[in-house]
């Protein structure tokens, strides 16, 4: 059973004979006992309201934390991917370097080939033109050493001027 400030206030007592209680002294406690339960009934409602608007927080922060914590799981599910797509998108990046590497190094090795031969062909070209210089030098010192063995065999001959037209040889004109 509840007790209520009205329920003390209409408490009767019975009254003993010889040693009885005196019923202004039991009314006043009961006024000042009436008064002190509805003063605590007031702060109980009081305290009970406060409860439920503190709950009422408690529970709403409880929301905000549980959205907070959503946010966080799927921020941190997208930092997931985003960081998985980025080491994708980072392997592919290294793979087409290394296969572009592989193929300038190849491109390179075949340009160095290129100019190695034509290195190589150009040396022969100039081995082949000293050959040739040298064989032509050989011709003309063979020419020049016949032409010299000719003349000192063939002693010289006095050179005549050639005859003009129209004159002889000893120098009358002929008509």
């Amino acid at each position: 059973m509840e007790l209520t400030p009205l329920d003390i206030r209409n408490q009767t007592f019975h009254k003993k004979n010889f040693g009885g209680i005196d019923p202004d002294e039991v009314k006043a406690f009961l006024e000042t006992t009436a008064t002190a339960f509805e003063q605590m009934s007031r702060n109980r409602t009081d305290l009970t309201e406060r409860l439920k608007i503190a709950e009422e927080r408690v529970n709403y922060y409880r929301q905000i934390e549980k959205t907070i914590q959503d946010a966080v799981v799927t921020m941190q599910k997208t930092v997931d991917e985003v960081k998985a797509s980025a080491e994708k998108e980072a392997e592919l990046i290294i793979a087409e370097a290394k296969a572009r590497a592989v193929r300038e190094v190849e491109n390179t090795k075949r340009e160095a080939e290129d100019l190695r031969a034509e290195i190589e062909q150009l040396k022969q070209l100039r081995n082949n033109y000293f050959i040739r210089c040298r064989a032509l030098i050989r011709g003309q010192e063979e020419l020049l050493a016949a032409m010299e063995n000719d003349q000192r065999m063939d002693p010289p001959q006095p050179v005549r001027p050639a005859a003009a037209p129209g004159i002889n040889p000893v120098g009358k004109v002929i008509a």
